[in-house]
């Protein structure tokens, strides 16, 4: 019995007679290292402006398949995110509980533009950062979508699902 399971090891170290598995094919971590953002990234985007109406917003909602919309200024740069999560917070304000009334909840609930709801400084990544990278932070910060930018200028959205894709792919 132990010579067959050395036997079986020394085949497995050659390589010979091994069912091939995903794990013993390439580790992901080796497959996303070398797979850019910007290979893999949705570039053309449903952007909303810092001065946009609430109302408009909430409509962009209920017409796109999206949850959330990267806010951007004049200049076109990245300032925020605006999602449902917000909205939710907005239109069920009077439904909070009491512990989360504050000063910036109440400017939030008077909020007429999404400069004043959005999320300040989202979760980013630089265009030239590795698929792994962009794992990583969308599992720690519990996120399913993140802007790409380069520069403060908004260049793509990844999302969890693109990730999924991409490895599953290269898997195959």
């Amino acid at each position: 019995m132990i010579e067959k399971e050395e036997e079986n090891l020394d085949k497995a170290e050659d390589g010979k007679n091994i069912e091939d598995t995903p794990r013993d094919r390439v580790r992901l971590s080796d497959i996303c290292a070398d797979v850019k953002i910007s290979q893999i990234m949705s570039k053309e985007t449903t952007v909303v402006k810092d001065t946009e109406p609430i109302e408009a917003i909430v409509e962009l909602m209920t017409t796109t398949p999206y949850h959330s919309f990267p806010v951007l200024n004049s200049d076109d740069e990245l300032v925020g995110v605006i999602g449902q999560d917000n909205i939710l917070e907005l239109l069920f304000f009077e439904r909070s509980h009491r512990n989360h009334y504050t000063h910036l909840m109440a400017i939030k609930a008077l909020s007429e533009e999404a400069a004043t709801l959005m999320v300040h400084h989202p979760v980013t990544i630089s265009h030239d950062a590795t698929l792994c990278e962009a794992a990583d932070l969308m599992i720690k910060h519990h996120i399913d979508r993140m802007c790409v930018v380069d520069d403060k200028k908004l260049v793509g959205v990844i999302s969890k699902s693109d990730l999924i894709k991409k490895i599953y792919e290269l898997r195959g």
